[in-house]
């Protein structure tokens, strides 16, 4: 039988537990995403159908389980798609389950004119980005307390 093997890539990330632990390592990429040139992106990852990711800490890999992740942090760059600044932009306060409220943007443009906060935030994803800094912010949707546009 043939071996295959899929050509990866790594990237790293900081993820923020339900239990307020912070974790950095590495998520693994495949070079080519599902609907986009070029590599697949932090976010492709978090909302597959899969539970459990492998995350690279040193020189183990954890399985993590995606319902016990409030949010992911990694560095915009390789990450962005400047495409993602076409909507209409809001500064926003996300506070999460766990941790402090972050002051962040987002830029909404979905079908039929729907460009509020409530819009984006009710998308049908289970993480949803977040631009913070010089970083890209996953929060689970399902781990936002509450949101002032």
């Amino acid at each position: 039988m043939e071996d295959r093997r899929v050509s990866v890539e790594t990237r790293q990330v900081e993820l923020v537990l339900v239990n307020g632990d912070r974790i950095s390592g590495e998520f693994f990429l495949q070079l080519q995403g599902m609907h986009l040139t070029g590599p697949q992106r932090v976010g492709e990852v978090l909302n597959a159908e899969e539970s459990f990711l492998p995350l690279r800490i040193a020189d183990s890999v954890r399985l993590i389980n995606l319902d016990q992740i409030v949010a992911v942090y990694t560095a915009a760059e390789g990450e962005f798609d400047p495409l993602l600044t076409l909507g209409e932009e809001h500064q926003i306060q996300v506070t999460p389950v766990v941790g402090e409220s972050l002051q962040v943007k987002i830029h909404v443009n979905l079908p039929s004119g729907r460009n509020r906060a409530k819009d984006f935030l009710n998308q049908p994803k289970r993480f949803l980005l977040f631009l913070h800094h010089d970083q890209v912010v996953y929060l689970a949707r399902n781990k936002i307390l509450q949101v002032e546009d």
